[in-house]
């Protein structure tokens, strides 16, 4: 795999060349500015670009347009500094078309920094792999409303004929390439839609704070970043803060609440998607809609099966052509935990009739 990074730090260019170049099978090249990368993706074959955020020429987000009209089969991944400015623009430009992105490491010292971000390279290398897998193999599509199982489903597993008659919450867990498809989904919900709605993003702190406000701005239910004691309420879409598990639980009078946990990561992540599917399951809802989009990995899998093990669930996942990264979704998929694979375009429609708004 070769690796365009594309820096006007002279420093972060060695930093990002040596923990890219110490993967396996993995070979880097590197550009000061915009124009010598738009050079070097025009002559040169590039699997990757590592983006940075902010340079003097012409800032990422405008190379990444250039890069997308010109270049749309290449992924590209921000490198942000960890600034609400930082976050807010490195969003927008996940929103345009970036796959992912990595936060710059804070310490001076070059060996440390490569230490630091090298499992981060490894995460969106290895996402860059598996979307050019799935390029390279598309699978033929499947009637929107209609299951795509590869697999029979496991033993104790069952798939619903219809949705359950009542739903009190809908479950969001995504990852890579997210921003984009909540910035899809969400705007597409009725405004009145009955029920709140819970989401894990995997993202650091301050990225959900800023993917909250922007999300917020476009669409029209109320969408904060989640905090703790508070109380899910119908319109209402809270996004889990980087950092931390959300997890779900209900009193002693019944009403169900957020807590924060600092628990150890699950699948390397926090919060986890499993870690608030599996505190739902425990909540007695009288039934519920869980939602696995876009991601690396299979975070959310043993969630959704401790939701069809405890209430009355129907799983919907994101189909593999409309997925930045196919992996979450397929390993729901795989385990014959959906009952609906639905492409990005359909599933905000599919949510309204769900749930009887118009």
């Amino acid at each position: 795999m070769r690796v365009l990074i594309v820096d006007d730090s002279a420093l972060y260019r060695k930093i990002l060349s040596e923990a890219a170049s110490g993967l396996p099978e993995v070979e880097t090249v590197t550009a000061s500015n915009g124009e010598i990368a738009l050079a070097r993706l025009k002559a040169e074959s590039i699997d990757l670009v590592l983006l940075d955020v902010f340079m003097p020429d012409r800032n990422g987000p405008e190379v990444l347009q250039d890069i997308r009209r010109d270049h749309p089969g290449v992924p590209v991944v921000m490198v942000s500094g960890a600034t609400g400015r930082d976050a807010e623009i490195t969003l927008g430009a996940l929103s345009h078309g970036a796959m992912d992105f990595i936060p710059k490491p804070a310490s001076t010292s070059v060996e440390s920094s490569v230490a630091a971000i090298r499992s981060d390279i490894r995460r969106v290398v290895d996402a860059a792999r598996l979307r050019a897998t799935h390029r390279a193999t598309p699978a033929q599509p499947a009637p929107a409303a209609q299951a795509a199982t590869p697999e029979p489903p496991k033993t104790g597993v069952v798939r619903r004929l219809a949705p359950p008659p009542f739903l009190d919450i809908l479950l969001i867990g995504v990852s890579t390439g997210g921003p984009r498809a909540l910035s899809e989904i969400l705007p597409g919900l009725a405004k009145n839609f009955p029920v709140p709605i819970v989401i894990v993003q995997h993202m650091p702190p301050v990225f959900t704070q800023s993917l909250a406000t922007q999300l917020d701005r476009t669409c029209p239910l109320n969408v904060i970043e989640a905090p703790s004691g508070h109380t899910p309420v119908a319109g209402e879409v809270l996004i889990a803060p980087g950092g931390q598990h959300l997890e779900l639980v209900r009193d002693a009078n019944g009403v169900v609440h957020t807590r924060f946990s600092d628990a150890p990561p699950v699948h390397s992540c926090r919060p986890s998607v499993d870690v608030l599917f599996q505190t739902a399951a425990r909540c007695g809802y009288r039934g519920a809609v869980s939602l696995i989009l876009t991601g690396m990995g299979s975070d959310g899998a043993d969630g959704v099966r401790a939701l069809k093990d405890a209430i009355p669930l129907w799983s919907i996942a994101q189909n593999a052509q409309t997925c930045a990264v196919y992996g979450m979704p397929q390993a729901v998929v795989q385990a014959g935990l959906d009952d609906e694979c639905l492409a990005l375009g359909d599933i905000a429609p599919r949510l309204n009739k769900l749930f009887r708004v118009p």
